[in-house]
């Protein structure tokens, strides 16, 4: 079972895990970290990489809220360092995806089945109409 990092800013990401978790019940092993305007990209990215090294040699998928916001940027930065994998722009529906997928995927199996199927899971409804 991979292990889940949600980054996002301000409450995003531990509002995030508690609705997906009306749909999957409690998780283990799904972490949150949130940045808040008075709080420095350094600050979040020590709070992470503590958290990465707990989890030395697991299977890690970080999830980040927005493309290019400081999160990501955090997040990307310890790529370098550590091993995960990152997929960015989430939504509840993806979220809850990748936590019924622990069970039988790996990290990397259950994120390229989110790019496959997520990347149309926006719908513009006024053309349905």
């Amino acid at each position: 079972m991979f292990k889940i990092i949600i980054v996002s800013h301000g409450e995003l990401a531990p509002a995030f895990l508690k609705s997906a978790e009306m749909f999957t019940s409690k998780q283990d092993n799904i972490v949150t970290f949130c940045l808040f305007s008075e709080d420095s990209p350094d600050t979040l990215k020590e709070k992470i990489e503590k958290q990465l090294i707990e989890w030395k040699n697991e299977d890690i998928v970080l999830l980040s809220d927005i493309r290019s916001g400081t999160p990501f940027n955090v997040s990307a930065s310890l790529m370098a360092t550590y091993e995960f994998r990152h997929i960015s722009g989430i939504n509840l529906a993806m979220l809850v995806e990748l936590i019924t997928s622990r069970d039988y995927l790996s990290g990397n199996e259950a994120c390229d089945n989110l790019m496959e199927h997520y990347t149309e899971s926006i719908l513009d409804v006024n053309t349905l109409l």
